[in-house]
């Protein structure tokens, strides 16, 4: 795939690596200039985010698409310029996209409050955890957690009747909203209990995808929507 096929208006993540820390930030084409993309700048705390690569900082730029693994162009040029009157950033790559799978294992939706504790001896808080696999969950928190990457942490969650407990680490941030921050995260302790809990639900989603009967509440229909990373 190259960067002209994506469509506009298509919503897109520009992952920023800097000092083994991994940002994440969304964004929407707006246009294309040649073979050069146009999308919205990254406005923080209500100044435009400056994107420049050196040789401490790589930009991907990660396209999702529905139903299919996401595309990523690895190391674009990202500049600024005037697009009607108004600052946008242009994206430029050298390469060809290429699929991805982040865990290598599939993700299935969950949508449940649960509780995350970061590192030791930190206070807890609330969280929604978006989704989990066999090697790695992700959740959603309106707190925006400093150097986040490669930090501990234990999540909690009751799915029904069942207590879940898992330790990861996060490896990814994602800025989506000033309040709604997704962290990626993978297992370091993979509980017999855990891995027996994700087959069951493996079983069930597989179902659900062959099953064209069943029909998804609207209201977690609207939150995988909220929570989908593009």
């Amino acid at each position: 795939m190259v960067l002209t096929e994506v469509p506009v208006n298509s919503r897109i993540n520009i992952e920023v690596t800097a000092s083994e820390q991994v940002l994440q930030y969304q964004s929407l084409v707006v246009s294309f200039k040649g073979n050069r993309m146009v999308i919205d700048p990254i406005i923080m705390d209500g100044m435009m985010l400056s994107l420049s690569s050196s040789p401490n900082i790589s930009i991907d730029l990660i396209y999702t698409r529905d139903d299919e693994s996401p595309v990523i162009f690895e190391n674009v040029h990202v500049s600024t310029f005037k697009y009607l009157g108004k600052i946008k950033y242009l994206v430029q790559s050298f390469s060809r996209g290429k699929k991805i799978n982040r865990r290598g294992a599939p993700r299935m939706f969950l949508g449940i409050k649960g509780n995350v504790q970061l590192g030791i001896n930190r206070s807890s808080f609330d969280v929604v955890v978006k989704d989990i696999s066999q090697t790695g969950f992700a959740f959603a928190a309106a707190r925006n957690v400093h150097n986040a990457v490669n930090t501990p942490v234990k999540l909690r969650y009751l799915d029904g009747d069942e207590k879940i407990d898992i330790v990861g680490e996060i490896v990814r941030k994602t800025v989506m909203e000033e309040k709604k921050i997704i962290y990626g995260c993978q297992i370091l302790i993979n509980k017999d209990h855990f891995q027996k809990y994700v087959l069951r639900k493996e079983k069930m989603y597989k179902e659900s995808l062959n099953n064209k009967d069943i029909n998804i509440n609207p209201k977690k229909r609207a939150l995988m929507r909220a929570l989908k990373e593009r």
